[in-house]
């Protein structure tokens, strides 16, 4: 690894501050909406999801906006009892920094409020919590309405990056992601995270009628059927559906007794320890994959156009793809190009100033999946997309084909990570080695 630099130093900085947030906000939320023995119990099962799998996935913008949507629908909460000009001011505030953080987050906010709001019994009780708790998210939702409206007014293609699928999970699939999603972050070593996760929800099914302050049976029913029915992935937006399980781990929160059975607590506390020991365990060895990957940079020269090819993006991980963006190290020490950021939509705070020609984009995608790694595997996906291919061999071979030759005019370098000997031997001459080491090959062009 290089040396640390100020853009290190606030990455970690960034997730120091994304995981204090999450150890302040869960236990506030269960105090202001289950009580104090309440909270109490509920430390027994909240671990897991301060270290969540978002924050171990990479994606810190949702990972902070969560925490920021807690705080919100706490201050919410005394405000839905005791209304104050300045807790309604706090209340805008925290929305649209979690507006601008991730939409997501402030997006379920408003609906478990709306639903809140319609389930009132009498249109005076209604009309009462509109005014009290729908004008602090005037501003955001303005703010929201913007976004979407810029996606929507995207050139064709652009918000879909170019790609376009969607994909529903099967009901065990949903049911295993609101553990694997949420609660469990690296490997089998934090498999005990899986027991407050079962026990959780066992209770939150037994006490679902229990009348929560927007988590009541309606809200309830509301959050369950948006994270059956959305998309798992839709355009490349991959994880949608599972946006919503924090807040049914919310929802199950405020469900819990005020009391545990006697020994429940030494057990969840035992579970606690080892998967603390095992998630340290993980980071060691997540650290020396991310050595083996920027051996290479030296390698590189300032400037580069260097594009890079990861075919086994996990590494250590079995449930990330802790390996993806590792590339960006390269960026940062030789101000390379960087290619493949999530960047595409005028809505985001980072865009391209030149987009990836399409045809490229597509192509380089295509490099990330597993069906570009042999005809076996390309053949498999096609015909799980119900397209039947005679020659497998000969239909990888052309599409690797049309890769290199966008590819090659552009980018002077190419990274590649865990190639297999059967795409290595597809490389154009105008490229060679100029460093190899155990998974990792940096190809230059000419001499």
């Amino acid at each position: 690894m290089t040396r640390p630099t100020v853009t290190h130093v606030a990455a970690r900085l960034f997730v120091a501050l994304v995981l204090a947030l999450g150890a302040l906000a869960y236990p506030r939320f269960v105090l202001s909406f289950g009580g104090r023995a309440r909270m109490v119990t509920s430390a027994f099962f909240v671990w897991p999801v301060v270290h969540d799998w978002f924050i171990a996935a990479g994606m810190l913008d949702f990972a902070l906006a969560v925490p920021l949507s807690v705080i919100m629908l706490v201050a919410l909460n005394a405000q839905r009892e005791t209304p104050s000009a300045a807790r309604g001011a706090g209340i805008a505030l925290l929305a649209v920094a979690t507006w601008y953080a991730h939409v997501w987050p402030l997006l379920t906010v408003g609906l478990l409020v709306v639903v809140h709001v319609a389930t009132r019994r009498g249109w005076a009780a209604r009309g009462e919590q509109a005014r009290r708790l729908l004008p602090p998210l005037v501003p955001a939702g303005l703010l929201v309405a913007w976004s979407l409206w810029v996606h929507l007014t995207e050139p064709a293609g652009a918000m879909a990056g170019f790609v376009a699928f969607q994909r529903y999970l099967p009901p065990w699939e949903l049911f295993y992601h609101l553990w694997a999603e949420w609660a469990w972050t690296y490997t089998k070593l934090e498999i005990a995270t899986v027991v407050p996760c079962v026990l959780l929800f066992l209770w939150a099914g037994y006490r679902w009628r229990d009348d929560v302050p927007f988590f009541g049976p309606c809200a309830l029913a509301v959050l369950v059927a948006a994270y059956a029915f959305t998309p798992y992935t839709t355009t490349n937006w991959f994880h949608v559906g599972s946006r919503f399980i924090p807040f049914l781990w919310l929802a199950a929160l405020v469900r819990l007794p005020e009391r545990l059975p006697r020994r429940l607590p030494a057990v969840l506390g035992a579970c606690a320890l080892v998967s603390s020991v095992g998630l340290g365990v993980d980071y060691v060895r997540l650290a020396r994959d991310w050595g083996r990957y920027t051996a290479g940079i030296d390698a590189v020269p300032e400037g580069a156009r260097l594009l890079p090819f990861v075919f086994r993006a996990k590494g250590t991980s079995e449930n990330t793809r802790a390996l993806l963006h590792v590339w960006g190290l390269y960026v940062e020490a030789k101000h390379t190009s960087a290619p493949l950021l999530f960047a595409h939509s005028r809505s985001f705070p980072v865009v391209y100033r030149e987009p990836p020609p399409p045809r490229l984009n597509h192509l380089v995608l295509e490099a990330f999946a597993p069906s570009m790694r042999s005809p076996e595997y390309m053949c498999d996906t096609l015909r799980a997309g119900g397209i039947v291919v005679d020659d497998c061999e000969g239909e990888w071979r052309q599409r690797w084909a049309e890769m290199w030759r966008e590819v090659e005019p552009r980018y002077d370098h190419v990274l590649l990570w865990e190639a297999p000997p059967a795409v290595m031997a597809l490389v154009p001459p105008g490229y060679h080695a100029v460093f190899q080491r155990g998974e990792l090959t940096i190809l230059a062009r000419g001499e």
